[in-house]
């Protein structure tokens, strides 16, 4: 589009010299004009082998990694809080607080495991004790 324009009507020197211009007057349209012109970019149609087509596939590989690396945080949170959860229980008197705050982090993480029932049972249990 912008090589019809300035083919026919105006050359190539004065649309850079109206584009310094303008970003000379304003300084944050350089920002916005990159930043329209980045988000315009199909990654389908970039060469194979160009400078920009291997941004994007790093870009890409890295929010892969970034997305398997958080599941694997998100996976050792609920190891760590099913041991914790494993030692309270395993302490002598009544931990019931410190377990149901431990069992409502791992249902905040929309975890399922047999420590789960168990903490469960635990706290049924000394719930059962406390009332005559």
């Amino acid at each position: 589009m912008l090589d019809s324009l300035t083919g026919g009507l105006i050359s190539d020197a004065v649309v850079v010299a109206v584009l310094g211009l303008v970003i000379k007057l304003w300084p944050g349209s350089i920002a916005r004009l990159s930043t329209w012109l980045y988000s315009h970019v199909d990654p389908g149609q970039l060469p194979y082998g160009s400078t920009m087509n291997r941004h994007w596939q790093q870009t890409q590989e890295m929010s892969e990694r970034i997305r398997e690396t958080n599941e694997q945080l998100i996976e050792i949170r609920k190891d760590t809080i099913k041991n914790t959860l494993i030692g309270l229980m395993e302490q002598p008197g009544d931990q019931s607080t410190k377990v149901r705050y431990e069992l409502s982090k791992l249902e905040a993480l929309h975890a399922s495991c047999w420590v789960m029932q168990e903490a469960e049972s635990y706290l049924a249990q000394h719930h059962q004790k406390r009332q005559p």
